[in-house]
């Protein structure tokens, strides 16, 4: 009887030390691997040729820090795609399994958007087809199983562009900016101190502008005086000329006079 109970005894803790080992080893197994075959069923159920907008940075960048950098970008990028599908959709399920497995792996992780924008300019947004898009989300869920919250993230030197190198062009063909007649009067090389204004240039140059007009009603004035006074004394010669002749004019005697007078004396001549 004992020995009966001693080996119930034995098989009751061998089944309890089972389920322990059990419990505790999927405690430790990431949840990433418990739904990744879905990414298989979301690759052929979306069309091959349809293009998912994503935002990430490639391994060679992103370093030991390359699964942080990229967890909340591929979980939203999921949303915006489960939006996609209608509500009962099988697909949309099927994004809301894989958007749960980033959402406890972004929960894991410390300082995400620190370090996000630390390796901001190693970005990029590209789109790619259906199949690309769930290769990298696959690679990704298989490197994020046992991925651990990594401290050690130095972002490299960010990549030089096109644009960047245009701008260091142009900052070195720059002419430099030729000295005013304020900065040469300063002998030393300084800058000389200019009088702050009472009033804008532009208003300044509008009162001196304002300030011609008398000068030129000014000077009308006195045209228009000195040829009103001129018309006056050739008016004032005229009239004394024509003033001569009516004289001479008035003092002739008439025609009939002079005819009368010499019939008169030969009448007297006569007698």
């Amino acid at each position: 009887m004992k020995k009966s109970k001693s080996w119930l005894h034995v098989c009751v803790h061998f089944l309890l030390w089972i389920i322990l080992t059990i419990s505790s080893y999927s405690a430790k197994v990431s949840p990433v691997t418990d739904d990744i075959s879905k990414l298989f069923t979301l690759k052929h159920n979306i069309p091959k040729d349809y293009r998912i907008p994503v935002r990430y940075v490639p391994k060679e960048e992103g370093g030991m820090c390359w699964v942080k950098l990229n967890v909340f970008s591929l979980e939203s990028s999921l949303h915006d795609l489960a939006h996609k599908f209608g509500n009962i959709s099988s697909n949309r399920n099927d994004i809301s399994v894989i958007i749960i497995i980033l959402q406890d792996l972004r929960f894991k992780f410390s300082l995400v958007d620190l370090v996000m924008y630390e390796f901001d300019c190693h970005y990029r947004e590209e789109r790619w087809q259906t199949e690309k898009y769930f290769d990298f989300l696959e690679e990704y869920l298989i490197a994020a199983k046992n991925e651990g919250d990594s401290y050690d993230c130095h972002p490299p030197p960010c990549p030089v562009t096109l644009h960047d190198v245009l701008d260091a062009s142009d900052t070195y063909t720059e002419a430099p900016p030729t000295p005013s007649s304020e900065d040469r009067e300063c002998p030393t090389g300084c800058t000389a101190r200019k009088e702050p204004r009472l009033l804008p240039e532009v208003v300044e140059r509008s009162l001196i502008s304002l300030l011609f007009i008398p000068l030129l009603a000014l000077a009308f004035l006195l045209v228009w005086k000195v040829r009103s006074r001129r018309n006056g004394e050739d008016l004032e010669e005229n009239a004394g000329e024509s003033g001569v002749f009516t004289g001479t004019e008035g003092t002739a005697p008439p025609l009939d006079a002079e005819i009368s007078e010499k019939n008169m004396l030969n009448v007297i001549e006569t007698v």
